[in-house]
């Protein structure tokens, strides 16, 4: 490669990335779109995709439902330095017959977010939202006298993004009308004209699929005047996977189109649904197509859910390289990358092989020795920010041409489809994701030839960097090499049967109903399905678990038949006044100590919403002395905590 040749692929890979490694704690740059590999994308100042959580201060659904909640600038900063996020998606303000506020009333807190999440290194993306009211615009005048507000007042802090409207038409593109896109044209020219030069997002479809229909609304403002230099595409997850990548395949394809951006999904379409065959985390899906994504996963006062959304992603092996440098999940945000120009060898986890190009042919890992000496010797190259190519032994660049093809070193110059992205697990392997061959991870195979024959070999199609075949050891190429050790294992212990703070609840006191034994399904509690539906508090327990309005956690979702059991010590022999803390519709419950019934059923009484809370009040006679207490579910309501108070003297 000549240096010409050389220099103008190093210009564009950096545009692919956008700028430095290291994140200073100061506002982010404004946020890019970047078309180097043939599609435009949107992109931090780093290059990387825009992934985060929500945040609701519109009032909930309905409207003044719920508490506004003010994360703390510890909190965000978490946020990036601990669960490798880079945005915020905030429901500012509420469009809705509900909403009689005049636009601006959460003002004096915005500004306080913004400049927290400026100093946390945090994007913040501002919305209208819906107060329950999904799918339409109760109010043009208010969404228009909103962004003359709000637009002006943030349009120089470089780290906040616009989102027009938050589904302002039910359902797909296919159901919407010429009114609808004039709509979009009125909130894009008033934002626009408001503030010049942040980016804004449109649309923010309900559900993203029917391709054709996206592509006429996308044609229609174009030709209107929308700058899709400094504009995307919004639109939300609650479609299926296929019908998403459809849309999201037709925009790859089609030169001209639009950057996307996922700005709310479900959390539970993170992890693959094994009942369904070729199920795939949503997560993986959009990072293989290089599309960032805003889970709907609220960040609450106590963070509750991050830790249980963090499993999930574990579980989906969804990974990515934080902008944070101090970040260690899911992976190291301050990477360890050989010098350009180093030798190396490749070590396949899934094999137990080491990787080589026989005589200049595919990859493939067969070798229990690194000898360095001919196809098993590869010289790593900095292509740019976190991305490295590999040249081969026969002088080629390693190429992936597609994620059904053999990885194989036959380029003679770097491009997209010779980069991939280093991306550094806490354990220290390596997973790599080719940039332009697919956009999945790397793993190793088995191919089936005629004759009985197999072929082990590299290809760019997989999505789980938790699998042993999609992880690498880079060792120096310069000295022979034998297998690497095992790396140490991140499997959480089993917890013995027994109480979860590992003494007994004490009786008179308090009982947070989230507090059930250790020793999982069967021992200690029964759940109808096996897992958490939001991961909150103890996300590898199958017990239901959601943050509360009053703080702390709760036990929701809960179906006939379940059942919870605590290890408790009643100090004294008597009579307690017991009070059950519950929100939600009716339903019955029954508690027992041992094996003898001290409550008989007892009814709750239905509240205005599952987080409205009230006490369900009786009397129980208890014996002293440690012992097993078990809550009997029913459906119909959610549970915070028993209170038990000696009324005896």
């Amino acid at each position: 490669m000549n240096r010409k040749t050389l220099l103008a692929h190093l210009i564009l890979l950096l545009a692919i990335l956008g700028g430095t490694t290291s994140l200073a704690h100061a506002e982010r740059g404004r946020p890019v779109i970047d078309d180097s590999l043939g599609f435009k994308r949107l992109l931090s100042d780093q290059g990387t995709l825009l992934r985060g959580v929500s945040l609701s201060w519109d009032g909930g659904d309905p409207y003044g439902s719920q508490k506004k909640f003010m994360p703390s600038q510890a909190s965000l900063d978490a946020l990036a330095r601990d669960y490798g996020y880079n945005t915020v998606h905030l429901y500012l303000e509420g469009d809705s017959s509900g909403n009689t506020d005049p636009v601006g009333y959460n003002a004096a807190d915005c500004d306080v977010l913004v400049d927290r999440c400026a100093k946390a290194g945090l994007y913040l993306i501002i919305t209208i939202g819906c107060n329950g009211e999904n799918g339409a615009i109760h109010s043009m005048d208010f969404i228009q006298d909103f962004w003359r507000f709000y637009g002006p007042r943030y349009k120089d802090r470089t780290h906040v993004i616009y989102e027009a409207k938050n589904e302002p038409v039910h359902f797909t593109a296919a159901h919407w009308r010429p009114e609808d896109w004039d709509d979009q044209m009125t909130m894009y020219r008033t934002i626009r004209q408001a503030a010049p030069d942040t980016m804004i997002l449109l649309f923010s479809y309900m559900g993203f699929r029917y391709e054709g229909a996206v592509a006429d609304a996308i044609r229609n403002v174009t030709a209107r005047g929308v700058d899709w230099n400094n504009a995307a595409v919004a639109w939300h997850g609650y479609e299926t996977r296929q019908g998403i990548e459809a849309c999201l395949d037709l925009l790859r394809r089609t030169p001209g189109f639009p950057a996307t951006l996922c700005t709310e999904f479900w959390p539970g379409d993170t992890v693959p649904d094994p009942s369904i065959e070729d199920d795939e985390s949503y997560n993986a899906a959009f990072e293989s197509h290089h599309t960032g994504w805003l889970q709907f996963q609220w960040l609450a006062a106590n963070d509750a859910e991050l830790p249980g959304l963090a499993y999930r992603l574990d579980r989906a092996g969804v990974i990515w390289t934080p902008d944070h440098p101090d970040a260690r999940w899911p992976a190291s945000g301050s990477p360890d990358i050989p010098e350009d120009g180093a030798p190396v060898a490749i070590f396949d986890r899934g094999r137990g092989r080491f990787v080589s190009a026989p005589g200049g042919g595919d990859l493939t890992a067969t070798l229990e020795r690194y000898a360095g000496d001919a196809d098993d010797r590869f010289v790593l190259e900095r292509v740019g920010p976190g991305l490295v190519a590999f040249k081969a032994s026969n002088g080629g660049y390693v190429s992936a041409a597609c994620n059904t093809d053999a990885l194989t070193p036959v380029a003679t110059e770097v491009g997209p489809r010779e980069t991939f992205r280093w991306i550094e697990r806490p354990n220290g392997d390596v997973v790599l994701r080719s940039i332009g061959g697919g956009g999945h991870l790397v793993r190793s195979v088995t191919r089936e030839l005629a004759g009985g024959l197999t072929l082990e070999i590299l290809v760019a199609d997989a999505d789980h960097a938790g699998l042993a075949e999609t992880n690498y050891v880079i060792l120096d190429g310069r000295t022979p090499q034998v297998a690497p050790p095992a790396p140490t294992s991140a499997t959480e212990k089993t917890l013995a049967p027994g109480p979860f703070n590992g003494r007994p609840h004490a009786i008179p006191g308090t009982i947070q109903f989230v507090d059930f034994d250790q020793g999982g399904e069967g021992v200690a509690y029964h759940d109808s399905a096996p897992d958490n539906i939001d991961g909150f508090h103890r996300p590898r327990e199958g017990v239901d678990i959601q943050a509360s309005s009053e703080g702390g956690s709760v036990v929701a979702w809960i179906e006939n038949g379940e059942w919870l059991r605590f290890t408790v010590d009643v100090k004294r022999a008597g009579r307690y006044r017991l009070d059950v803390r519950h929100a939600g519709g009716e339903g019955v419950l029954n508690i027992e100590f041992g094996d003898r019934t001290v409550t008989g059923d007892l009814r709750t009484t239905p509240t205005a919403n599952w987080q409205d809370w009230t006490d369900l009040t009786t009397v129980v006679d208890l014996d002293a002395g440690v012992q097993e207490m078990y809550v009997r579910l029913g459906a119909g309501y959610n549970l915070r905590s028993a209170t038990f108070t000696r009324i005896d003297g």
